[in-house]
C-alpha cells in the first residue's frame, strides 16, 4: 500500500476516538474492579448499561441501538443479569413485553461509574488542557446526541458534557465504518473483528500485542484472528523473534480492505462534521488526538515501541483478575518487601 494510505489509515479522527474510548473503558473497569468492589464487569458491559440507565429498554431497542443482533444482546442482558446488574420485568406500557432494568445493584454501580468518570475527566484534563478538554467533552456528548435514533440515549453522567459519551460514540464510528466497507465489497465484518483488523500495522501484528492493546485475552484476539484469516483478509508467517508464535500480516484482501476503510473515513468525518457543525467537530478531532497522542495509544502496534508502563499495567489488571483483589493486594505487600542483602548476594554468586 502507499505511503498516503498507511497515514491515512494510521492517523484519523475514527481510530483517536476509538482508541481514546477503549482507554476510558479499560481504566474505568480497572478502577470499579479494585476499588469499587465490580470485578465482574467487562467491556462489552458498559454501552447496554449505559443504555438501561437512561431507562429500561426492550431488547430490540437495545440491538438497535448498539447495532448488534438481538441474540448478542440477549447474551450480554445474561451476564448482566448474572452478576446483579439488570434484570428483565415486565414492561409497564406492555404487559406482553419485557424490558431491561437496572437493578439496585447495577443503579450503585452507575453511581460509583460516574463518580470515576470524573476523577478521570480530571486526569485526561491534565494531559491536553482544561479548557480543550471541556471542548472534547462538549463535542462528543452533542455529537452522540445528534446521532441517537432515540433523543434520550445519553451517556453515564447525565445530560452534562462528558466523556462517557465516547464508547457509543465508539460503537457508532464502527457501525459506520462496517456499513461503509460492506458496500464496497467487503460482507461479513463483525464488530468483534474491530478487535483486530485495525491494529494490524505494516510489520503485522502479535497477538500478545493486540491483546495488550485491547485489554483482553489472547485467547479472544486469536479467535478472532484465525475467523478474519479464514475469510482471507489475513495471512500468518512465523514469528522471526519467537519460533513458537506467528505474526498476522494483512493478505492482499486485507490490504483492498484497508483502502477502502481510508477511503470511509472522509465519509464519516463529513457526518459528524454536518452533525454537530465545523467548529465543534475540530474541537472533537483536535481533543481526540491530542489524547491519543498523550496517552501512546497503539504505538506499540505502529511503531514498534511499548506504551510507557503498559506491559506492567497489563500485568498487574491481568493478575488482580486473576487472582482477585485480596490476593493481589497481598502480592503487593510482598513485592514491597526490603530484599535481604545476604540472600540476594548469595542467589547472584550461587553456582
Amino acid at each position: 500500500m502507499s505511503e498516503a494510505v498507511w497515514s491515512r489509515y494510521r492517523s484519523n479522527t475514527a481510530r483517536h476516538l476509538m482508541g481514546v474510548a477503549r482507554d476510558f473503558e479499560n481504566r474505568m473497569l480497572g478502577r470499579l474492579a479494585e476499588s469499587d468492589g465490580y470485578p465482574d464487569l467487562r467491556p462489552s458491559l458498559g454501552p447496554v448499561l449505559a443504555l438501561v440507565a437512561q431507562r429500561p429498554r426492550p431488547l430490540r431497542a437495545l440491538a438497535g441501538a448498539l447495532s448488534i443482533s438481538p441474540q448478542a444482546v440477549s447474551q450480554l442482558v445474561s451476564v448482566c443479569e448474572k452478576a446483579g446488574y439488570a434484570a428483565r420485568r415486565a414492561d409497564p406500557s406492555d404487559g406482553r413485553s419485557r424490558v431491561i432494568a437496572l437493578t439496585e445493584h447495577g443503579a450503585r454501580l452507575i453511581a460509583d461509574a460516574t463518580r470515576q468518570l470524573r476523577l478521570l475527566s480530571a486526569e485526561y484534563a491534565e494531559r491536553i488542557g482544561d479548557d480543550s478538554m471541556r471542548r472534547f467533552e462538549e463535542a462528543a456528548t452533542r455529537l452522540l446526541h445528534a446521532l441517537s435514533d432515540t433523543p434520550d440515549v445519553l451517556p453515564i453522567g447525565g445530560r452534562a458534557a462528558s466523556i462517557g459519551a465516547l464508547p457509543l460514540l465508539s460503537v457508532d464510528a464502527q457501525r459506520t465504518l462496517m456499513g461503509d466497507t460492506a458496500a464496497r465489497g467487503h460482507a461479513g465484518l463483525k464488530m468483534s473483528h474491530a478487535q483486530v483488523l485495525p491494529l494490524i500495522g505494516p510489520e503485522g501484528a502479535r497477538v500478545a500485542a493486540l491483546a495488550r492493546v485491547q485489554g483482553i485475552s489472547r485467547q479472544a484476539v486469536s479467535a478472532t484472528a484465525r475467523e478474519l484469516e479464514g475469510m482471507g483478509y489475513l495471512r500468518r508467517e512465523p514469528d522471526p523473534r519467537d519460533r513458537r508464535g506467528v505474526v498476522f500480516h494483512l493478505s492482499e484482501a486485507g490490504e483492498t480492505l484497508i483502502r477502502d476503510s481510508v477511503l470511509a473515513l472522509d465519509a464519516l468525518d463529513e457526518r459528524y462534521a454536518a452533525a454537530i457543525g465545523a467548529r465543534r467537530f475540530a474541537a472533537l478531532q483536535r481533543g481526540a488526538e491530542k489524547l491519543y497522542e498523550s496517552l501512546g495509544l497503539e504505538r506499540e502496534i505502529f511503531d514498534g515501541t511499548p506504551r510507557e508502563g503498559e506491559p506492567l499495567e497489563r500485568l498487574a489488571e491481568r493478575l488482580r483478575r486473576e487472582l482477585g483483589s485480596d490476593v493481589a493486594r497481598r502480592l503487593a505487600a510482598l513485592l514491597a518487601r526490603p530484599t535481604n542483602p545476604t540472600a540476594a548476594e548469595a542467589a547472584l554468586t550461587r553456582p
